[in-house]
């Protein structure tokens, strides 16, 4: 069953369990099936939630009742049962609602509880080791060395020498002692001042 029929068949039962009460014995036990069954279907996950319907079971009944003479301490006479023709249905209505409310809180705890029970039985591990849980690797941050470049030696920068060539004289024209020109090639017993 899906969890609109169930509530519109809560609805119901509650609406003829407040219009034909002696119809049948038992709508209390209905109610409350129906809530249970609700409440299992339905998982409430939300602990909020969970409150809200413990608190609504407990105090629907007291609010549907309320302002009711205290003095003479009697259910049903509360302010809504001063609303004509409606008052009493109202009352008993939101009674019934209140009873399936009560389904639905019971199956509820009833869930926690055993989901706590099983969460529970798994932590024993029937005297196993426990396992041994990884610890995550830290990377070692990689540092970069710094680069040292070698410093650059300029070379000192050795000029050659330079050497002068030495200047060489031409060589003159051997003078004989007189002019040239006069001279004459015979051989007249001066070879010895010529120095041949």
């Amino acid at each position: 069953m899906s969890q609109k029929g169930l509530l519109w068949g809560s609805v119901v039962v509650a609406a003829l369990a407040t219009l034909l009460p002696d119809t049948f014995a038992y709508y209390a036990l209905v109610l409350v099936l129906l809530g249970l069954v609700m409440g299992i279907t339905n998982p409430i996950e939300d602990v909020a939630n969970r409150v809200a319907m413990y608190v609504l079971a407990v105090f629907l009944p007291i609010i549907a009742d309320a302002g009711g003479d205290p003095a003479r301490g009697t259910p049903n006479d509360g302010v809504l049962m001063d609303i004509p023709v409606l008052g009493e249905f109202l009352v008993g209505f939101l009674g019934n609602l209140a009873t399936v409310i009560a389904g639905v809180a019971i199956a509820s705890f009833l869930l926690v509880l055993i989901t706590g029970l099983m969460a529970a039985g798994d932590d024993s591990d029937d005297g196993a080791a426990e396992p041994e849980v990884a610890e995550p690797e830290v990377a070692e941050p990689e540092v970069a060395e710094p680069e040292v470049a070698e410093p650059e030696v300029a070379e000192p920068e050795v000029a050659e020498p330079e050497v002068a060539e030495p200047e060489v004289a031409e060589p003159e024209a051997p003078s004989w002692g007189g002019d040239d020109s006069a001279s004459s090639d015979s051989d007249d017993g001066d070879g010895e001042d010529r120095g041949y």
